[in-house]
């Protein structure tokens, strides 16, 4: 460490920030609001349904707001003379960045308040305040956009989007699911501008220059410049940030005659970055970047036997022993450059795993134990990805055709990626949901690794201790193992907007009671899957339906059409059983029965037993002759031990009579009906269950206005404490203690 000061200094910053530094909080949440502010544009960004600006040096009033806005121009806006650094004025209405509302959902707060923005903006009018504006910014955005414009044209849409993530880091153009399947195969970091591709453009570049136009302390500072430029054309992410970083280290060193040491570059940009922005210490990509890095340096000199003291102007040379092979290693000789290239990048990929496993598991939930072997599949290839789109994107500006023709290599090369992403996405276990590993756990990992990492660089040459190779896979075992207490019963109401989800978890049994909603997409793979993923549930035993309305089916349905289920395996999707046939309830069936899903059916007197849990349907009956989708809703009664708990779908008054000429007592939980509408939760059928919990599934500012200010009220006078996920977020209930638990926080 003595000749490693940055490494020092950012262990001491590292410490600073996890004691001191804190997520900031807005001082306002803005809800719709309108207002006219000013800013300067950074960035222009093009994709998806609209045009975004992101605006700096915000004031309202001449009062500076705090940070930067994203502002969405207006539906048919025609104003396309903005450029970069004008200053303009847009009056529209405000909003906060959404707080995640269940475990496992995506934190779009965290993630733009990371980004140093603070809130988005809608537009109804937008006007130039400067003309003045940033002629190399602007310069490298029309670049970026007649590039990316190139690529589109010349492959199909689906790999143009990967080539222009790649080349580029545009990700607006790359389809859900390619980006869920390099995610799933762990290959997704060659959708980021990293290390690699800025050691091409350096590392070439300064080749070209050096052989060929000028002398190599001229050639270091061009290659420098143009590595910055590079950088900002690709809208410099943590990872470019980093590599471009890095590379200036190294060809600072050739021009000031020194060594270059890795560890001490990486220590240094990352010291930079974290000064600038502390917050990035809490950000996947930030800390996926630089493990990667780190589980390189780190670990394959301590398997090729090398101290890690070792200072490298060049890169390394095949290594010729690996220590722990054993007798294996004389197979090893450097005329099998093959060999020890297959076998290096086995061991960097390792080392790579056992750094970020932890960060993947913390943010994703899942692993894929494959992912050594497709990036040695993948890797190869990717310099041949990089260099033939910039160069057939060069050629398109020419010729179209000739564009074509270059990236018809690009072509097949994604093509082969794709193969090998849903092979290896076949395979069992691939990926393996895990679930979110507590911080301890997380803490014994990392500490049991760098005992094992220093035990091992005490005989870096020596081959004894073989068996320590083993000590990671015992460390790793103590992230997936499932420490918590699985054998309660749990019902938790999600947050899924203007809709409806529970989930019932007991002793290794998971139950989802609806599933839709109204107001969010996809809330199947945002918000339901992934609350099943943070707590590492891979089957469902049982998808209940209790009727056809979009809000409550929309999400199962994504799950169960997905080619595999979301990664989740499924048992059977409950409907209920009526001689009245329902056309929604038909159809649900036949695309359950198209995805291998099984059907049963279910109705007044059939129940479910799990052991010690028991689910009891007590409405509808099969000749039940109802009126409405709402009028015939699945009506459950859950029963362990002395715990009751009644889930009524959208049923209403009508559907509550007959519950209560069949006899119904006290609950201690229930699931209020059709969201807390005016006419669910009568005066009589509350009087008669008298529940103790009662928990409304409505989404934010709703058109309905559930809940009702009436059921409410009613509910109040039978003397329930009330939780709605609107404002609770998920809804967690606690049979043994009969606790109640909210996602964020606002009730205990």
């Amino acid at each position: 460490m003595k000749r490693r000061p940055f490494c020092v200094m950012l262990a001491a910053i590292v410490l600073i920030i996890l004691c001191f530094v804190r997520e900031g909080k807005d001082p306002v949440t803005y809800d719709g609001e309108e207002k006219t502010l000013i800013g300067q544009v950074e960035q222009i960004r093009d994709g998806g349904e609209r045009t975004s600006l992101i605006l700096r040096d915000v004031a309202e009033q001449g009062v500076l707001f705090g940070g930067k806005i994203q502002v969405y121009e207006g539906e048919g806006s025609e104003n396309r003379r903005i450029k970069i650094g004008n200053i303009v004025s847009v009056t529209g209405n405000i909003y906060s960045f959404e707080k995640p509302g269940n475990p496992g959902q995506f934190d779009e707060y965290k993630y733009y308040h990371q980004a140093g923005i603070w809130a988005r903006v809608f537009s109804k009018s937008l006007t130039i305040q400067d003309l003045s504006y940033d002629a190399v910014g602007q310069w490298l955005y029309e670049a970026r956009k007649q590039f990316y414009n190139a690529i589109m044209q010349c492959l199909p849409e689906e790999q143009a989007g990967v080539a222009a993530a790649i080349l580029l880091g545009e990700k607006s153009g790359l389809t859900s699911e390619m980006k869920d399947l390099y995610q799933e195969n762990g290959i997704s970091h060659i959708l980021a501008i990293s290390g690699l591709h800025i050691s091409l453009v350096g590392a070439g570049l300064f080749y070209f220059l050096r052989r060929f136009v000028m002398p190599m302390k001229g050639a270091v500072l061009v290659s420098v410049v143009i590595l910055f430029l590079y950088g900002e054309l690709t809208g410099f992410p943590v990872s470019a940030q980093r590599a471009v970083c890095m590379t200036s280290c190294l060809l600072f060193a050739r021009f000031l005659g020194r060594r270059y040491d890795r560890l001490s570059a990486l220590a240094l940009s990352a010291c930079i970055l974290l000064l600038e922005r502390p917050e990035l210490l809490y950000q996947p990509g930030f800390l996926l970047s630089y493990g990667t890095v780190l589980g390189i340096e780190i670990f394959l000199p301590i398997w090729k036997g090398e101290p890690l003291s070792v200072h490298k102007n060049e890169p390394t040379t095949h290594f010729q022993n690996y220590p722990f092979l054993g007798k294996g290693q004389a197979a090893f000789k450097k005329s099998q450059v093959l060999r020890e290239t297959i076998g290096e990048a086995l061991l960097a990929n390792a080392g790579i795993f056992l750094i970020t496993a932890p960060v993947l598991l913390y943010f994703y939930f899942e692993i894929n134990f494959y992912t050594a072997a497709v990036n040695l599949f993948v890797l190869p290839f990717i310099s041949a990805v990089i260099l033939l789109s910039f160069g057939g994107g060069m050629l398109a500006f020419l010729s179209v055709q000739a564009g074509r023709f270059v990236f018809g290599a690009v072509h097949y090369i994604l093509t082969y990626y794709e193969w090998i992403c849903r092979f290896m996405g076949s395979l069992p276990f691939a990926p393996w949901i895990a679930g979110r590993p507590s911080m301890w756990q997380i803490v014994v990992y990392y500490g049991g690794l760098c005992v094992w990492a220093a035990l091992l660089m005490r005989r870096p040459g020596s081959r004894r201790g073989r068996w320590r190779l083993l000590a990671p896979l015992c460390f790793f075992a103590v992230l997936l193992f499932p420490f918590g207490n699985r054998g309660e019963l749990t019902i938790t109401n999600l947050d899924v907007g203007q809709g409806d989800c529970a989930c019932i978890r007991y002793e290794g049994t998971t139950i989802l009671l609806d599933g839709g909603s109204t107001d969010e997409d996809q809330v199947g793979k945002y918000r339901i899957s992934q609350y099943l993923k943070y707590y590492g549930v891979r089957r469902v035993d049982y998808l209940f339906i209790t009727h056809g309305d979009a809000d409550h089916v929309n999400g199962l349905m994504e799950i169960v059409q997905d080619a595999d289920h979301m990664g989740l395996e499924l048992g059977a999707v409950v409907l209920p059983e009526l001689e009245k046939a329902d056309a929604h309830c038909q159809e649900i069936e036949k695309i359950c029965r198209e995805n291998g899903v099984a059907v049963k059916k279910m109705a007044r007197g059939g129940s479910l037993r799990l052991g010690d849990l028991s689910l009891e349907c007590l409405h509808p009956a099969p000749d039940y002759n109802w009126q409405t989708e709402n009028d015939y809703s699945l009506v459950l009664l859950l029963r362990c031990g002395d715990f009751q708990g009644l889930f009524t779908g959208d049923l209403e008054e009508t559907g509550e009579r007959a519950l209560l000429e069949a006899g119904i007592g006290p609950v201690d939980y229930l699931k209020v009906g059709h969201h807390g509408s005016k006419n669910a939760s009568s005066e009589e059928f509350l009087e008669k269950i008298r529940p103790r919990v009662a928990v409304i599934s409505a989404g934010k500012n709703n058109r309905y206005g559930h809940p009702a200010a009436e059921t409410v009220e009613r509910l109040q006078r039978a003397g329930s404490r009330i939780f709605c996920t609107k404002d609770a977020g998920a809804v967690t209930y606690f049979a043994e203690n009969g606790s109640v638990a909210t996602y964020k926080s606002l009730e205990k």
